[in-house]
């Protein structure tokens, strides 16, 4: 009769710690505050954007987990209500400026340089993208703050990079 009783006790404690589990997994929140380090270095230079459970695109799952301390990824791309993402990758440019566009479906997008003063550096229209890489030779562009602009219809972001 013990062994009976410490088997059913056993069997329930099991089940209980097995259906805490699962509901944790199942109910984690999308994104945990205490994983969020905005000042952490992801060593992987990748740019493979991906959407998080937050609805905004990340570099790569690297960023994502890491400095946005999202919990799961909902896609590869750019997410929907993004429409467009662009990085410059490194932001501390020494022999290339590099920048990297890719759109939630097709599109069209301005791409502008300005120095800190805002004068345009350089200016072009890409049409009917989905993915772009392209890298400026840093011959022109003396030291310091420069901004990309990228501008595709109602939607427009600014990246900041610096010139050494």
């Amino acid at each position: 009769m013990k062994r009976h009783a410490l088997k059913h006790f056993l069997s329930i404690l099991f089940f209980t710690l097995v259906s805490q589990f699962t509901y944790a997994q199942i109910n984690q929140p999308c994104v945990d505050p205490g994983r969020v380090d905005p000042y952490y270095q992801c060593n992987d230079p990748s740019f493979l954007p991906v959407c998080g459970c937050d609805q905004v695109t990340y570099r790569n799952e690297c960023v994502a987990f890491r400095n946005g301390g999202v919990n799961q990824i909902n896609h590869d791309g750019v997410c929907q209500n993004d429409y467009v993402f662009a990085t410059i990758y490194p932001t501390l440019v020494t022999d290339f400026i590099t920048l990297y566009l890719q759109f939630y479906d097709k599109g069209s997008a301005l791409i502008q340089i300005r120095n800190s003063f805002g004068k345009v550096m350089f200016s072009q229209n890409f049409l009917s993208l989905t993915s772009r890489q392209f890298s400026l030779e840093r011959a022109g562009y003396q030291p310091g703050v420069y901004y990309c602009f990228v501008i595709s219809g109602n939607v427009s972001s600014v990246i900041k990079f610096v010139v050494v």
